[in-house]
C-alpha cells in the first residue's frame, strides 16, 4: 500500500515537473518565435551589413596587385557569397582558379576546383560537381583537407534526397556513410567537424539520444560567433526529429533560422523547415509567411535546387493561408452583421423606450396636476397632507435660502451706498476715486474668469498641453510659461476641443479680435505635423 502511494506520487510530481517544462519551453519558443518575426520583416538591416562587408573585399580587391593576396581576398568573398548569391559565388570562384593557374600552384589550384565544384552542387549540378572535384590531384593536404571531403558527403547528400529509385538512394546511403567515417577519421578531436560527423554517424545507426547528448554538450560550449552554430542549430533539429521530437526540433529549427536571418544567408533549409512545421502544427499565417520568406531570399541567392524543397510545400501552404484569410474575412462578414442587427436593434429600443418616457412623463405630469387639485380638495387625507407639507417644507427652504442670498447681496450695496454717500457729502471726491479704484476692476475680473477656466479646463484635460504639443514640429512646440496655465493660443484650441469652433465666438469669449484668433490659428497649422486644416479635427479627438 506504501510502496503504491510512493509510486503514485512519484509519477503525479514527473507528470507536473514534466508539464511545467513544456509549458516554460513553449512559453521561450512563443518570444522566439516573434523575435524571429521581427527580424524577418527587418531582414534588409543585415543584408545591407554582409554588402557592406562584400564592399570592403572588392576595395581591398582593387587596391592588391599581388595574385597570391588577390587570391586569398578572393576566398574571402567566396565565403561571404556561397550562402548569398550563388551565381556571384561561382564567378569568384572560377576567378580563384584562374588566378591560381596563373600562379601554377597545385594547392591553390586544388582549392579553385573545390571551389567550383561547391558552387556547381548548389546549382543542382550534382554529376558536373563530382567530375570537377575528380580533377583534385589527391595531394597529402588534399587527403587531410575536411572541406575536400565534406564537398563529396554533401553532393552525395544532394544525390540521396533527389534519387528516385532504391539503388540510387541505397548507392548514395553507402557513398555518405563512407564520407563521414572519413571526415570523423581525419577532423581534430572535439573539433566541429568531428562532432557533426560523428552525430551524423550516430544518427543512421538510429542512436538519436546519444548523438543528441554528444552535440549538446559541443554547442552548449561553443562561442556565439561560431561559423558553424546555425549547421549545428539544424543537425540538432534533425535529430529530434529522427526521434520524433517536434518540440524541440522546432526550438532548434528557430534558433537556426535566428542564426541564417542574422548573418544574411539566402541560401539555408532551417526557415522552410520551420515552415513546414508550423504548418503542421496549424499556424498557418506564420508558416506562410515564413515559406514566402524563404522563396524570396532562394530567388534572390539563385539556389535553384533549393526550389525543389519549397516547391512541394508552397501550393499547400498558400491555399490553406487563403483559406484561412477567408475564413477570418467571413468571421469578420458575420461579426459586422451580427453587430449592424444589434445596432438597429438597440436604436429601434432606445426610440421604444423614449417614446415610452415621454408617455410617462405627461402621466406623471398630469398625476401631478391631479395631486395638486386632491391635495387642495381632500385635505382630510393624512397621507397625501404629509406629502404635500414635505413639499412645501422644502419649498419654503429653498426659498428662504434664496431670499437670504439676495438679502445679504442687497445689504452689501447699501452698504456700499451708504459709505459712498458718507464719502460724498464730505466733498471729497479723492476719496470717492480711491474706494472706486480700490474695488476690482473689470480687466480683473475676466482674469479671474480666465484663470479659473484654465483650471477647470486643465482638471478636465491633464494631458492637454502634451497632446497638443504631439501634434506639433519637434522644434515648434508650445512652451508655458512659469505662473500660466494655458497660452492664448492653447486657450483657443481649448475651445475648440469643447467643441466652439467659430472665429467669432472664440474672439467674444476669450476678448479677442476676430483677425487675433484668425492669425493664432494659422500660425498654429504652420506648426502642425498634420496637413493644416485636420488640425482641429485632430485636437478635438484628443
Amino acid at each position: 500500500m506504501f510502496r503504491y502511494s510512493v509510486s503514485t506520487l512519484f509519477c503525479i510530481c514527473f507528470c507536473i515537473c514534466f508539464c511545467s517544462g513544456l509549458s516554460a519551453a513553449g512559453k521561450t519558443d512563443d518570444a522566439l518565435l516573434l523575435k524571429l518575426d521581427k527580424m524577418i520583416a527587418q531582414r534588409e538591416v543585415y543584408q545591407q551589413k554582409v554588402e557592406k562587408e562584400i564592399a570592403d573585399f572588392r576595395r581591398m580587391l582593387d587596391y592588391t596587385e599581388d595574385d597570391k593576396l588577390r587570391f586569398d581576398i578572393l576566398g574571402n568573398l567566396f565565403t561571404k557569397y556561397r550562402s548569398y548569391r550563388i551565381d556571384t559565388a561561382m564567378i569568384i570562384a572560377k576567378e580563384r582558379l584562374r588566378l591560381a593557374e596563373t600562379l601554377k600552384d597545385e594547392e591553390l589550384i586544388n582549392q579553385g576546383v573545390m571551389n567550383v565544384a561547391d558552387v556547381m552542387n548548389k546549382m543542382g549540378k550534382h554529376e558536373n560537381a563530382l567530375i570537377m572535384l575528380g580533377k583534385v590531384k589527391r595531394t597529402e593536404n588534399v587527403k587531410k583537407d575536411t572541406y575536400f571531403y565534406y564537398l563529396y558527403h554533401t553532393i552525395y547528400l544532394s544525390c540521396y534526397n533527389e534519387a528516385i529509385d532504391d539503388p540510387g538512394k541505397q548507392l548514395a546511403w553507402q557513398k555518405i556513410r563512407a564520407y563521414k567515417d572519413t571526415l570523423i577519421a581525419i577532423s581534430e578531436p572535439h573539433s566541429s567537424s568531428y562532432v557533426t560527423n560523428k552525430c551524423g554517424r550516430l544518427s543512421m545507426s538510429g542512436k538519436w539520444d546519444e548523438a543528441i547528448r554528444l552535440l549538446e554538450d559541443y554547442y552548449s560550449q561553443s562561442a556565439e560567433d561560431n561559423p558553424d552554430r546555425a549547421r549545428m542549430e539544424y543537425l540538432l533539429a534533425e535529430l529530434y526529429l529522427g526521434k520524433q521530437d517536434t518540440l524541440q526540433a522546432r526550438h532548434y529549427l528557430i534558433l537556426s533560422s535566428l542564426t541564417d536571418i542574422a548573418n544574411a544567408k539566402k541560401v539555408y533549409m532551417s526557415l522552410q523547415r520551420l515552415a513546414i512545421l508550423l504548418f503542421q502544427e496549424g499556424d498557418i499565417a506564420r508558416a506562410y509567411n515564413y515559406i514566402s520568406c524563404s522563396l524570396e531570399d532562394v530567388n534572390f541567392g539563385k539556389a535553384r535546387y533549393r526550389f525543389v524543397d519549397i516547391a512541394g510545400y508552397l501550393p499547400i501552404i498558400q491555399a490553406a493561408n487563403d483559406a484561412r484569410i477567408r475564413a477570418d474575412e467571413n468571421r469578420v462578414l458575420i461579426f459586422l452583421m451580427v453587430l449592424l442587427l444589434l445596432v438597429v436593434t438597440l436604436i429601434s429600443a432606445f426610440f421604444f423606450i423614449r417614446k415610452k418616457n415621454s408617455k410617462l412623463l405627461k402621466v406623471k405630469q398630469s398625476l401631478a396636476e391631479q395631486n395638486l387639485r386632491l391635495q387642495e380638495m381632500a385635505e382630510n387625507l393624512t397621507r397625501m397632507n404629509e406629502q404635500i407639507q414635505e413639499s412645501n417644507h422644502i419649498k419654503e427652504e429653498y426659498i428662504g435660502l434664496l431670499f437670504n442670498i439676495c438679502s445679504e447681496y442687497i445689504y452689501k450695496q447699501e452698504n456700499s451706498r451708504k459709505a459712498l454717500l458718507k464719502i460724498a457729502n464730505t466733498g471729497s471726491m479723492a476719496d470717492i476715486s480711491k474706494v472706486l479704484r480700490g474695488q476690482s476692476s473689470t480687466s480683473e475680473d475676466f482674469k479671474l474668469f480666465i484663470s479659473k477656466f484654465d483650471t477647470i479646463f486643465l482638471s478636465i484635460f491633464p494631458n492637454f498641453i502634451e497632446s497638443f504639443n504631439a501634434l506639433l514640429k519637434e522644434e515648434e512646440r508650445v512652451q508655458v510659461k512659469e505662473g500660466e496655465l494655458l497660452t492664448p493660443e492653447l486657450r483657443i484650441y481649448a475651445l475648440i476641443r469643447l467643441g466652439i469652433n467659430d472665429n467669432s465666438k472664440i474672439a467674444n469669449f476669450l476678448h479677442y479680435s476676430l483677425q487675433t484668433v484668425y492669425n493664432y490659428r494659422m500660425k498654429m497649422r504652420n506648426k502642425a505635423i498634420v496637413p493644416g486644416k485636420d488640425l482641429a479635427i485632430q485636437v478635438q479627438k484628443l
